[in-house]
């Protein structure tokens, strides 16, 4: 058995003992997970992704980021398409919904670029819930990188969901939402618009298909909580937001060129800071990889 899995057996003296003071190494496969942050966040070493990846190092990563919920990979150097292949250990890449920003002759790849007309995304959200299977996870490689600011934040919805008061959890625990295409976008294609629009029902919160946890699960710049007039949704979003999220549950991640952050959006919310000198270049390549549909 592998160290991954002993640790996935063990559960709740992983959590406890192990995974959130302890390095652990995965002697067969040469992987070493380092945690980074109490609630979220871990360091992985002994991988090269754009190298192929057998099957026992896809399931380990795949373990890791549910534990995890965000992976952080240094000093890599991928191709498009390394860059995909490598993706594929945590789920099959997916359209992304803004074609204006793809990669050219790449349409699974998304440019985060604020050249190219696009504002960093400094609100709290998870990605593409306007979809039936939201991403499982969010991948980003460090292309160009300004010599300071321009951080991503990953927030653990888990961890949130726990802190949260017992009456408030049970709260949540029965509302929908209703998910379609953010509207503030003003150079989405129509033909976009008319494919991503939705809506899909999800619930506000959900079970982590691997980890088996729960967490809150929205994007309030998409959703309309199910019952409730939309000015009073967007209201109890943003409250719930301020009052959830705190810096003992968020990694920040400083970017080095070679980065790649493996986000898991089953559990997290995350946001760009666009505290960076603007004459100064920050690409990022973007995946997003299909996930399961939000059940509770």
């Amino acid at each position: 058995m592998s160290v991954t899995a002993l640790l996935i057996q063990t559960g709740s003296d992983y959590d406890c003992e192990i995974g959130r003071t302890a390095t652990w190494e995965d002697r067969m496969s040469g992987i070493t997970v380092t945690p980074l942050q109490p609630s979220i966040g871990a360091e992985v070493s002994g991988v090269d992704l754009s190298r192929p990846l057998d099957a026992a190092t896809r399931e380990n990563l795949a373990q890791a980021l549910a534990e995890h919920l965000s992976l952080v990979f240094h000093d890599q150097a991928l191709t498009p398409d390394q860059y995909l292949a490598a993706a594929e250990a945590f789920g099959p890449p997916m359209r992304q919904h803004y074609s204006q920003h793809h990669m050219p002759g790449y349409s699974n790849i998304g440019l985060v670029y604020h050249r190219n007309g696009q504002r960093p995304a400094e609100r709290w959200h998870t990605d593409h819930t306007n979809r039936e299977r939201p991403p499982a996870a969010t991948i980003l490689y460090g292309v160009e990188i300004p010599s300071k600011g321009g951080e991503t934040s990953v927030a653990s919805m888990r961890a949130a969901y726990n802190e949260l008061p017992e009456g408030e959890r049970r709260r949540l625990d029965s509302m929908r939402t209703l998910n379609s295409l953010d509207t503030d976008n003003h150079d989405t294609r129509e033909e976009d618009r008319e494919k991503f629009s939705g809506p899909y029902i999800h619930p506000m919160v959900r079970r982590h298909p691997l980890h088996g946890s729960k967490a809150v699960f929205f994007h309030a710049g998409k959703a309309v909580i199910e019952g409730m007039d939309p000015d009073a949704s967007r209201d109890y979003m943003a409250d719930l937001i301020q009052r959830m999220i705190h810096p003992e549950i968020v990694y920040t991640h400083r970017w080095r060129k070679g980065d790649v952050l493996v986000i898991d959006d089953r559990a997290t919310m995350h946001r760009a800071h666009g505290d960076y000198d603007r004459s100064e270049s920050r690409v990022l390549w973007r995946i997003i990889v299909e996930g399961d549909r939000p059940v509770l």
